[in-house]
């Protein structure tokens, strides 16, 4: 048997009590904003609940996070919560801090970190060539991993070349890499450049600086391959560099 068809009346054209209870017995009765059983249904929408309980959520998070913004301004302002002294605050404080040992003294100068038992600075011995000697020159570099104390102590090594001017202000390292007892450096062009403007002694004295200063401060490096602009060099004049440089090697 098919169910009674419910019919929708206009507001306007109600029917009186009778034929209304008539009409609901028969299942002929609906009208708008009302259910199945007559009551009127007068929850808003889901979207509009989510908003607002979204919106709820946010406004008691900003209240939260301003009162504990503004209950730690006034611990700090009444001293409550103290500073701990090897704390740097500021970038002023990191320097002096990076500057100092753990007894309170400064550092000198500095290379290899592991060295210093993890200080912020450790020291390092460049050879810079003085006629036909070495005469050395500390400096100080930073930095947690040893290839870029490498990079800063080749670097330091360079700048005094060129303050001598055995190196011209172009000359500069492209990219380093350690292997054991090997020492790989990319060079500029203007480094090669350099090395045919000096002639051969005063290439030969310059390269074994840069060996012993390598040597000295990063055992086990004993042996140097260089690369100009990542290739290797053909040319033999008016050194070879064709071939490793390093102690006990021929060069």
């Amino acid at each position: 048997m098919r169910p009674s068809q419910r019919r929708k009346i206009p507001f306007d054209d109600e029917p009186s009590p009778s034929e209304k209870r008539e009409m609901i017995r028969r299942g002929e009765w609906e009208e708008d904003g009302e259910n199945d059983e007559g009551e009127t249904n007068s929850r808003a929408p889901l979207v509009f609940r989510l908003l607002a309980w979204t919106s709820l959520v946010l406004i008691f998070f900003a209240v939260g996070y301003g009162a504990t913004s503004l209950a730690f301004k006034w611990l700090d302002k009444k001293t409550v919560v103290r500073t701990p002294e090897n704390l740097a605050v500021t970038s002023e404080d990191a320097r002096n801090v990076l500057n100092r040992t753990p007894n309170g003294e400064n550092l000198p100068l500095s290379a290899d970190l592991a060295a210093q038992g993890g200080n912020a600075y450790v020291t390092a011995t460049i050879s810079i060539p003085d006629g036909n000697s070495f005469k050395t020159r500390q400096i100080r570099c930073s930095g947690a991993l040893r290839e870029d104390t490498i990079k800063q102590t080749l670097a330091a090594y360079m700048d005094a070349m060129k303050e001598s001017q055995i190196l011209s202000a172009g000359a500069q390292d492209l990219n380093i890499f350690q292997s054991g007892e090997w020492l790989y450096l990319n060079m500029s062009g203007d480094f090669l450049e350099s090395i045919k403007t000096l002639g051969a002694e005063k290439s030969r004295l310059m390269l074994t600086g840069l060996v012993k200063t390598m040597s000295d401060n990063f055992p086990p490096v004993n042996k140097i391959k260089f690369y100009i602009d990542g290739k290797e060099v053909r040319d033999k004049k008016p050194i070879d560099l064709i071939s490793p440089w390093g102690f006990g090697v021929r060069s």
